[in-house]
């Protein structure tokens, strides 16, 4: 993979240079390395991005051959290794949502059924894509997270979805791993012809300068790609489904990456997810005319918070993204994090955006272990990068 300094992956600042505390910094880069070689993760990536440069951006840990029993030659993760992400590709497909609504192609407030008339026959008539995006579907299908579903064929997956029994009524907030990102997929397709992963790529990724961020391998070989490792116990419901059960086997095939389900198929890494959010946060999406701020706005602010039926947590959502809260801890930080959106994947990475700050940051691992493991890595190293900025930033 060649080497180049150019964006996403320039030479970082100093910290002083965008006012944030070096000795915070530091802090940072060191409890991220410590935990990296503690075994809390087997790899990762760090990357800080505030006014436009990158303060931080350490890479450290094996890709893949972590374990002795692996058979695949043991590989170091470098700035530009690549990582399956997991949900953090929900918030890149619900920027494409927002262009198409930018375009005038479709209204949030539309029904699913217009655009996909199966929709009709089911006991999900009513339910919107405003509903979808906010996770207040009701529609859970445990199936769609197992292996055979995650390498099925995007009709056998739109039928199982379409088919089964809502199982919350539609306004309840349950949190849907799978589900969102299949009818997300649907609706790109019947509106542009494209795949998610065409349109991302066409008019998301290559008009921002961000090559690798893109939904599956994309002619990228699978052995250069990081693998992800379930480190947990042997048993992790989420939404009816055991996560841990053949976890490696089900996200690491290359059938897996064939298909375009938004909720694990985006491969990036850290200097490009970080540029993407930057990109959201200020001038990038507008200068391109790709989406004006006051749609990035709307997307972005928390348009629903309550307690998920699937996570069994607190969760404040905007339109397809994860937002912060003010009073309770959240990826983002401890408190005070209503100004941060973006979205975790899996239970090993995140990326997000704050527009208190100006930061943008992504954070990525490929260690899968537990809620709990999640929240005390990722809330400190939030938390103290938020704090590390002087209060009053200007927009360089």
């Amino acid at each position: 993979m060649r080497v180049d300094n150019s964006f996403p992956h320039e030479p970082r600042v100093a910290a002083q240079s965008v006012q944030m505390s070096e000795p915070q910094l530091m802090h940072v880069i060191k409890r991220f390395q410590h935990a990296c070689q503690s075994g809390v993760f087997p790899g990762g990536q760090l990357v800080v991005r505030r006014f436009g440069k990158i303060v931080v951006n350490e890479a450290c840990g094996i890709a893949r051959g972590y374990r002795d029993t692996d058979a695949m030659t043991q590989l170091n993760v470098t700035a530009h290794t690549l990582f399956p992400v997991f949900s953090i590709g929900k918030a890149i497909a619900a920027t494409a949502i927002a262009m198409l609504e930018h375009r005038g192609m479709l209204s949030i407030d539309q029904r699913v059924a217009e655009f996909i008339p199966a929709f009709h026959q089911s006991d999900k008539h009513d339910i919107t894509l405003l509903d979808v995006l906010t996770h207040r579907a009701g529609i859970i299908v445990p199936a769609l997270s197992t292996r055979e579903y995650k390498e099925a064929s995007r009709e056998r997956m739109l039928h199982c979805l379409i088919h089964t029994k809502s199982l919350y009524p539609r306004g309840v907030l349950a949190y849907a791993p799978t589900e969102c990102g299949i009818v997300l997929c649907e609706i790109i397709r019947v509106l542009t012809g494209k795949t998610l992963a065409t349109f991302v790529s066409d008019d998301i990724a290559r008009p921002l300068g961000l090559p690798q961020l893109h939904y599956g391998l994309a002619h990228e070989s699978i052995d250069s790609v990081a693998h992800s490792y379930w480190l947990g116990n042997k048993v992790f419901m989420l939404a009816g489904t055991n996560f841990a059960d053949h976890f490696e086997q089900t996200n690491n095939s290359q059938l897996a990456f064939n298909t375009t389900n938004p909720a694990y198929t985006l491969v990036s890494n850290a200097a490009n997810l970080a540029a993407f959010f930057e990109c959201l946060l200020h001038q990038g999406m507008s200068a391109q005319q790709l989406l004006p701020q006051e749609k990035i706005q709307q997307y972005t602010k928390t348009q629903v918070c309550g307690w998920s039926n699937t996570t069994r947590s607190m969760m404040a959502l905007g339109l397809g993204f994860q937002t912060g809260m003010t009073l309770f801890p959240c990826a983002y930080g401890y408190w005070n994090t209503s100004s941060c959106f973006g979205h975790v994947g899996c239970l090993s990475s995140m990326a997000f955006a704050d527009h208190n700050t100006g930061l943008s940051v992504a954070i990525v691992t490929n260690g899968n272990r537990s809620p709990l493991a999640f929240a005390s890595l990722f809330i400190p190293l939030a938390h103290r990068l938020r704090t590390a900025c002087s209060k009053h930033h200007s927009h360089h």
